[in-house]
C-alpha cells in the first residue's frame, strides 16, 4: 500500500542552496519545434525559471546554461540538487557534471514521485496557468511556448503568503519587481512599425497584431504578426486588453461531446 509522505517543514536559508528540477513533455510541438521544457524552481525564494527543449537530451546543456547563469548573475553556487530519477537526470553525463560543479545531488526513489513534489507542483501550477491563459486568448496548441513563459513571468512577480506576500522575484533579488508593463497575453495592440519596415510612406504606421509576452530584458514585446504568423518584436504598441484577434466570436469549442443533440426533456409529471 503507498502511503503518503508528511510535509516537509524545513527550507533552504539562502538563494541557490537548493534547486529543485524537473522535466515536462507537451502532446504537440511548439512554434519553435519544442516538445519538452525543463524548469528550475529555487528552494528559497520559489523564483522559477524554464528552458523549452526540443529532445530530451538537451537538459544536460540548458542546466549547464542554468549554473552558468546564476553564477554570473547572482555571483552563487548551487550547493544541493532534488530532482527525479528520470533517464535525462541519472546519466553518467548529467551526474558527472553537477559533480564536477562540487553539488549533492539528491534523487528521488523510482516511480515515487512525492519525493520531487516541490518541482512537481510547479509544473502544475505553471501549466495550469498558462493553459488558461491560451484557451482565454484562443490561441493553437503549437502556442504553448509562449503562454508557459508568460506564465513564468507572472508566476514570479505573484505575491505569497509563504514570502509575507512578496513576491518570489523580489525575495531572490531583493528588488520589488514593476508589474506597469504587464499585459494580458492574447490580448491584440496596435503596434508601431518603424519607417525601415513599411512598404512604402503610404504604408500604415501601425497594425494590430497578438501580444504573446515580454521581450528578453522587458525592454519590449513580442507579437504575432497576421495572417503569415511571423514572430515581431516593438518597444512600442497600444493594447486593447478586452480583444482578443485570435476569437472572432465566442462559440462554443469542437473539442467535447458538449455539442450532441440534447435527449428529449421529459416534462413534469411524465407522458401524461
Amino acid at each position: 500500500m503507498n502511503k503518503t509522505f508528511p510535509t516537509t517543514k524545513t527550507r533552504a536559508s539562502k538563494p541557490i542552496e537548493l534547486v529543485h528540477s524537473d522535466l515536462k513533455s507537451f502532446p504537440v510541438e511548439s512554434y519553435h519545434k519544442y516538445k519538452y521544457t525543463i524548469i528550475f524552481l529555487d528552494d528559497f525564494s520559489s523564483n522559477a525559471w524554464t528552458i523549452n527543449l526540443c529532445t530530451k537530451d538537451a537538459a544536460l546543456p540548458a542546466t549547464k546554461q542554468f549554473i552558468a547563469m546564476v553564477k554570473n548573475q547572482f555571483n552563487t553556487n548551487i550547493v544541493e540538487w532534488m530532482s527525479d530519477a528520470g533517464g535525462e537526470y541519472k546519466s553518467k553525463a548529467f551526474l558527472d557534471m553537477l559533480g564536477n560543479e562540487g553539488i549533492k545531488v539528491s534523487q528521488s526513489i523510482p516511480y515515487v514521485h512525492q519525493q520531487n513534489g516541490q518541482a512537481k507542483r510547479l509544473i502544475r501550477t505553471l501549466t495550469e496557468k498558462a493553459e488558461t491563459m491560451r484557451f482565454q486568448a484562443c490561441l493553437p496548441p503549437s502556442w504553448w511556448e509562449f503562454s508557459l513563459d508568460h506564465a513564468v513571468h507572472v508566476y514570479n512577480r505573484t505575491p505569497m503568503r509563504r514570502l509575507e506576500w512578496r513576491t518570489p522575484h523580489e525575495w531572490f533579488t531583493g528588488e520589488r519587481p514593476s508589474i506597469k508593463r504587464l499585459r494580458v497575453l492574447g490580448c491584440g495592440a496596435y503596434v508601431f512599425i518603424p519607417s525601415e519596415v513599411r512598404e512604402n510612406k503610404m504604408a500604415p504606421k501601425a497594425e494590430l497584431m497578438v501580444f504573446l509576452g515580454m521581450h528578453s530584458g522587458e525592454k519590449g514585446y513580442i507579437f504575432m504578426r497576421g495572417p503569415n504568423n511571423i514572430i515581431f518584436s516593438a518597444a512600442h504598441a497600444t493594447f486593447d486588453e478586452s480583444l482578443f484577434p485570435r476569437c472572432p466570436k465566442r462559440t462554443l469549442q469542437n473539442n467535447t461531446r458538449l455539442q450532441e443533440i440534447a435527449p428529449p426533456v421529459v416534462p413534469c409529471g411524465g407522458d401524461d
